[in-house]
């Protein structure tokens, strides 16, 4: 049997399909599912797929695709350690929009990434404690992962601690490049050493050297940033200023700290007696 014939005897038929002058049709969309094929002399109806086959047989490559994401994202976690899983929490959902021209800034970042992905567009974060910075870097993380893309937080602590215990120090620095959105949370209050600081220095060198984006969240000042306190902190801050020409200064009162207030108050009225308050 030749690759017309076995085409020929495949059925495609499924509920609610009907025939039409002869020819298959779909129940669900009305496309034919067969055509008249003449070759060499032969007329041969032949089986295609209509627009509900399509659709259905594009669903299922993106199901195979995003679990494949998934698991390749597991494993690397499993691997690695790098990411800090506590940011999964954060999504654009529950922005309360009090930072909101910040909130459309990453908004646009997460819609526009192709372009951003190829101009190597990252944002830096800055400002004082509790102002929603990390809130924000996460959420875009959080978009681009919902499409798909490798992306993960992490924080400068966690980092070091990493490259102090590993083994291989550049296999965790080559591994970050695996992602090609990575935030880093915190920059700035990590030990103040030499050590930490041309861990640090590896890191986003590496990255500038990737093309990759990067974000990066500080409770430093602009002008602690361009005016560091030592030569080995400026070749860190000269990069990350570079890689992040997109620069949001949050500021405001320590949400944090409103928060906690607010926490403790509940706790207060659900657990106190009224005597005691």
């Amino acid at each position: 049997m030749d690759i017309w014939e076995k085409l020929a005897s495949r059925d495609n038929r499924s509920p609610g399909d009907f025939e039409r002058d002869g020819i298959l049709v779909c129940g669900h969309c009305g496309q034919p599912k067969q055509f008249w094929l003449e070759e060499r002399g032969i007329r041969m109806l032949l089986p295609i797929t209509c627009a509900c086959e399509e659709r259905e047989m594009r669903e299922e490559r993106t199901r195979q695709e995003l679990e494949q994401f998934r698991l390749d994202m597991a494993a690397a976690q499993e691997k690695f350690g790098i990411t800090d899983t506590s940011f999964y929490r954060m999504t654009f959902e529950s922005d309360d929009g009090h930072n909101a021209k910040a909130s459309a800034v990453c908004r646009r970042y997460v819609d526009k990434w192709e372009s951003v992905r190829k101009g190597n567009y990252g944002i830096l974060f800055y400002g004082t404690v509790g102002t929603g910075k990390s809130f924000l870097a996460c959420s875009i993380v959080n978009a681009l992962l919902a499409k798909g893309v490798r992306a993960t937080v992490t924080n400068f602590p966690r980092l070091l601690n990493l490259l102090q215990s590993a083994r291989d120090r550049q296999e965790i620095i080559d591994h970050l490049q695996f992602y090609e959105l990575l935030a880093i949370d915190d920059l700035g209050v990590e030990r103040d050493s030499g050590y930490a600081t041309e861990q640090i220095f590896g890191v986003i060198d590496a990255r500038a050297r990737s093309g990759l984006p990067l974000i990066v969240t500080t409770n430093l000042t602009l002008d602690e940033l361009t005016h560091p306190p030592t030569m080995h902190y400026q070749r860190i801050y000269d990069r990350v200023l570079d890689l992040c020409p997109v620069r949001l200064k949050l500021i405001g009162a320590s949400r944090r700290a409103g928060n906690a207030e607010a926490r403790r108050e509940k706790a207060r009225e659900l657990l106190l007696d009224e005597k005691v308050l």
